[in-house]
């Protein structure tokens, strides 16, 4: 596979080119083999999100990968909008250029991110999450340190959730 030099907002790397469109294809039909898996959504909004905000894809194709980014979103968020796991994701998939859901601010993901705090408000690392997104708060520091030191349960979690856990 031929190599080239792109860039992205972290500087310049090597990348190989990758075609999508199979990768995407697969995605879509496990979304529609699946539709209640609730993993499978997030992974599928992952992936599409960061081909998007990361990746090298032909620009004749930015329309239609946005297209199904929004399709997928809308038709998750109907069917988990009380999830708190897929709320705590979602939120933080939103915050990196929520126009791609169609958004213009962050507004939806600070409301999904609060929505799985207090739907589990005994969770550390959904409340953790949720300060982190807000300035000023004196308290992410310490539940941050708390989860790394004390909760090694929830980092374990999120290393089983693939890329977005990561």
């Amino acid at each position: 596979m031929e190599k080239t030099i792109i860039r992205n907002r972290k500087g310049f790397f090597f990348h190989k080119k990758r075609d999508w469109k199979p990768a995407i294809a697969l995605v879509n039909d496990l979304l529609t083999e699946y539709p209640d898996d609730v993993d499978q959504s997030i992974r599928a909004i992952y992936l599409l999100h960061n081909i998007l905000v990361e990746d090298e894809y032909p620009n004749e194709e930015l329309g239609r990968m946005i297209d199904l980014l929004q399709k997928w979103f809308n038709q998750s968020k109907e069917k988990f909008s009380e999830n708190a796991e897929y709320l705590f994701f979602m939120c933080k998939i939103l915050h990196i250029a929520e126009w791609y859901f169609g958004l213009e601010n962050s507004h939806l993901g600070m409301e999904f991110q609060k929505k799985a705090m207090e739907k589990e408000p005994e969770n550390l690392l959904y409340e953790s999450a949720y300060r982190l997104s807000c300035e000023g708060d004196m308290v992410k520091g310490y539940l941050s340190h708390q989860i790394i030191e004390h909760y090694k349960s929830k980092i374990d979690w999120l290393k089983t959730k693939g890329f977005p856990g990561n």
